[in-house]
């Protein structure tokens, strides 16, 4: 374990310069002591990290859209090697290769995504005097006892940063903080946090469902309804700075797969105009179809006139024409007078 905090402690230093310099840039603005300037440090900080893990978020999301156009082919490959596990790993390491993904994939952003959100969740949660009323720095003094001090009495709604709904009333009392502002506010914010939880998950099972892919399996969708429960539980406990933050990620999270999802599933993307791209075009608008135009006869092959008799050929001269007799080379033209001469034959 202290392996892992070790690890994680460049992040630590890293998102409390953030927040800190943020609030500097606020300060000008609001106040330096303003809850106004900290509610928004916080909300802008949580807003940079995810725009920092945007391109993560995308290479996600269509790793599982990747996956789920492969699960008819995955489910006839388990049903024919249901008996031969090795054979079966084969074929599908063969199907994931040819298609370009795999089910880890989708799983490397989220890894990746970890440290982030333990460090937001640790700066954030460090807001707050410590058990004995002293404030103190944090972080190898980048967020000094005086701003953990500034930050933590800050309100927001009337309610300090600090606070959380199990808060003690000496806590409450140091913060200058009413017990039961302090509990209204964290319990509507618990209640958005668990319900923008919920409605981020339902997004995928309708997506899923409206595209005819496949539906989450069952210990998925009773995650759906654990996880925001889980989630509601230990909001109690969290400060109200920590509360705001996991609100704005809710919120980003909600509208960023809304967007990304709605984009990869419009027919006028690049990918879904394609074929159309490639297909053969029509006429324009309004404009008359153009026909093929009907071969025409060699000039050398010989015609029969109505009667029986060959007719002239354009290629072989004619007297009533002015052209030489056995004549073939010049240009060749048309007898002026061929229908009057095809009646005389006639007669």
């Amino acid at each position: 374990m202290g392996d892992l905090v070790t690890l994680l402690n460049p992040f630590y230093d890293a998102i409390a310069w953030l927040i800190v310099h943020i609030h500097a840039g606020l300060s000008p603005i609001f106040g330096a002591s303003s809850g106004a300037a900290w509610a928004l440090s916080i909300v802008l900080l949580t807003m940079a990290m995810r725009l920092l893990l945007f391109p993560l978020f995308v290479k996600q999301i269509k790793s599982q859209r990747a996956m789920s156009a492969l699960q008819p082919q995955m489910k006839e490959l388990q049903a024919k090697y249901k008996n031969d596990k090795e054979r079966l790993n084969q074929e599908m390491m063969a199907l994931w290769k040819e298609a370009g993904t795999n089910p880890f994939a989708g799983c490397l952003p989220i890894v990746v995504q970890i440290p982030v959100f333990f460090a937001l969740f640790k700066v954030l949660n460090s807001l707050h005097p410590n058990k004995l009323g002293v404030y103190t720095s944090h972080f190898n003094g980048i967020l000094t006892a005086h701003l953990t001090k500034q930050a933590a009495n800050a309100k927001v709604f009337g309610v300090p940063i600090g606070a959380s709904f199990t808060s003690s009333i000496h806590t409450l009392n140091q913060l200058n903080a009413s017990q039961t502002s302090t509990r209204v506010l964290a319990a509507i914010l618990i209640v958005i946090m668990a319900a923008t939880t919920f409605i981020t998950q339902r997004q995928l099972m309708a997506r899923n469902k409206a595209t005819g892919g496949p539906s989450m399996p069952g210990n998925q969708q009773t995650l759906l309804y654990i996880l925001p429960l889980m989630f509601a539980l230990f909001g109690f406990r969290f400060p109200i700075g920590v509360l705001l933050y996991w609100l704005t990620t809710n919120l980003w999270s909600m509208g960023q797969q809304a967007i990304v999802i709605r984009r990869m599933d419009n027919p006028s993307a690049p990918a879904a105009t394609a074929a159309t791209t490639n297909a053969p075009a029509g006429p324009a608008p309004g404009a008359r179809p153009v026909r093929p135009t009907p071969a025409t006869a060699s000039p050398s092959a010989p015609s029969t006139a109505p009667n029986g008799a060959p007719s002239a050929s354009p290629s072989t001269g004619n007297a009533t024409n002015g052209a030489k007799p056995g004549g073939t080379s010049g240009p060749s033209r048309r007898p002026p007078n061929r229908n009057k001469r095809n009646k005389r034959g006639r007669r």
